[in-house]
């Protein structure tokens, strides 16, 4: 996996990931390339429930960055968070529109490694 590519803002820190990390393999696997990206200092990853939550001060504080939001299924729930709290000026990854499966597609070293490269090119 290539390190530190991929947003174009000047630091990780001004580009964030959001997972849906459901219970599925797709969330888990959306929850994998996350922690991945922020591993590798390409993305600060966050998390999707402090939105959810309505946590104004938190969801400030990301408000402004170069936001990833990574769903595994079409139910969209990462994205459908970030809506229902104003935030709607983000990239959204949704792992069925990439031709993976929702409860056929396990999280192997290889899906999450493909995966991240796709998460990379997004910008």
């Amino acid at each position: 996996m290539e390190q530190n590519s991929g947003c174009s803002c000047s630091s990780p820190e001004n580009c964030t990931v959001f997972a849906c990390s459901g219970a599925a393999d797709l969330g888990h696997a959306s929850d994998l390339v996350a922690r991945e990206l922020h591993k590798n200092k390409v993305r600060n990853m966050k998390c999707l429930a402090f939105v959810s939550a309505g946590i104004l001060e938190m969801i400030d504080s990301v408000r402004d960055t170069n936001m990833l939001v990574i769903d595994g299924c079409a139910l969209d729930c990462g994205k459908k968070t970030f809506e229902k709290n104003g935030l709607n000026n983000f990239i959204h990854l949704m792992l069925t529109d990439l031709g993976y499966e929702k409860g056929k597609t396990p999280a192997t070293p290889e899906l999450v490694d493909k995966l991240y490269n796709t998460a990379v090119a997004q910008v």
